[in-house]
């Protein structure tokens, strides 16, 4: 790029960026606008005397030697190359991140490299920032998980021991006064006290079914494969609709949160084809390999719609998604083969073992 002065001094003098101009062998700054003295903190002399590796961090130097060397012998190219973000240091020792494009020009019949700055600090920490907010989100997020499944297990365990036992023990009080009520009595009181005991029977069942909801006794005795085919089987007796369970050889070696996490995304997911998917079979498969393990629960229904897809408020599949990026999974909600909806989860093997 070869600059007239007028366009040298539009381009380069009156310029809101950064520029400067540095010779390829000296690696010496041959000129520079007010705008990257403005930035950089020097005077002009100053930074006249200077080289380009003198503004920069020193464990910077090694790989903008590398580079610099590696353009100077490339072919004249009249378009700027953009060489991303990098870190310079002020005259006060302060340091500031510059995103850089340059290209080689003719000053005077010098070839040198022309360089375009542009101060991306704060973009620069307004993404640290976020990668921190995400960080402690996913911090949280995982104590919350974990905070809930820990009150699901202590509900289902109160449930199931105290309520479920004074139940009981209300249908042994009913047969015991059955017994012992006057026989002038029993006649008129007998159908009563049976419907009671009738009503006690179906409260301890429904405890039972609640209890066993918070958290199947199974998952925790028997592992997720049979954890997932008692899902599989509950959900056709309650739904009326066909679930076919496709289980691995063998049993995945899970930490617990990755076993509940892929159990209970399978349970929401069924949740999902009952209420809304108007299915007839559902087929849950869960495959071992030797780098991932893969659920996959996939119906013949309706389909997803993409208002559904797309509604933020549907705390079903946010669940779902929050499951899975608890465990470090990668959920996809997609067509089914032929038709309805097909819930993917893909967990890398190297997570399950190291978890």
């Amino acid at each position: 790029m070869d600059l007239g002065k007028a366009e040298y001094e539009l381009m380069f003098r009156q310029s809101p960026l950064p520029m400067w101009i540095h010779d390829l062998d000296t690696f010496r700054f041959i000129d520079v606008n007010q705008a990257a003295l403005i930035e950089l903190g020097y005077s002009r002399g100053e930074l006249l005397a200077l080289t380009l590796f003198e503004i920069r961090p020193e464990s910077e130097r090694p790989r903008l030697k590398a580079i610099l060397d590696h353009h100077r012998v490339q072919p004249r190219v009249p378009t700027f190359d953009s060489f991303g973000r990098w870190v310079y240091r002020k005259r006060d020792g302060g340091l500031i991140d510059l995103e850089i494009q340059a290209t080689n020009v003719e000053v005077g019949g010098q070839l040198a490299r022309l360089v375009v700055a542009r101060n991306v600090t704060e973009a620069q920490a307004a993404d640290m920032a976020l990668r921190e907010s995400e960080t402690r989100y996913r911090a949280l997020a995982r104590r919350l998980q974990t905070i809930r499944e820990e009150e699901r297990v202590e509900l289902s365990r109160t449930i199931h021991d105290e309520l479920g036992q004074s139940l009981t023990a209300l249908k042994i009080d009913l047969t015991m006064i059955s017994k012992r009520v006057d026989p002038l009595l029993q006649e008129q009181l007998q159908e009563r006290i049976d419907a009671s005991a009738a009503a006690v029977d179906r409260m301890i069942q429904q405890v039972r079914n609640i209890a066993t909801e918070l958290r199947p006794g199974v998952l925790d005795h028997l592992g997720l494969v049979a954890a997932m085919e008692w899902q599989a089987t509950e959900f056709t007796r309650r739904s009326g609709v066909q679930c076919h369970f496709r289980p691995p050889l063998d049993e995945p070696e899970l930490s617990q949160d990755q076993a509940v996490s892929l159990f209970r995304i399978l349970q929401e997911s069924l949740t999902n084809v009952a209420r809304h998917a108007q299915a007839r079979e559902v087929t849950v498969s869960l495959e071992v390999g030797l780098e991932s393990v893969r659920l996959s629960i996939e119906d013949d229904g309706i389909g997803l719609t993409d208002e559904r897809r797309k509604d933020h408020g549907s705390l079903g599949l946010i669940g779902m998604e929050e499951r899975a990026r608890f465990i470090d999974a990668r959920l996809s909600i997609e067509r089914g083969a032929a038709r309805g909806t097909r819930v993917v989860v893909l967990l890398p093997m190297k997570e399950a073992v190291m978890a």
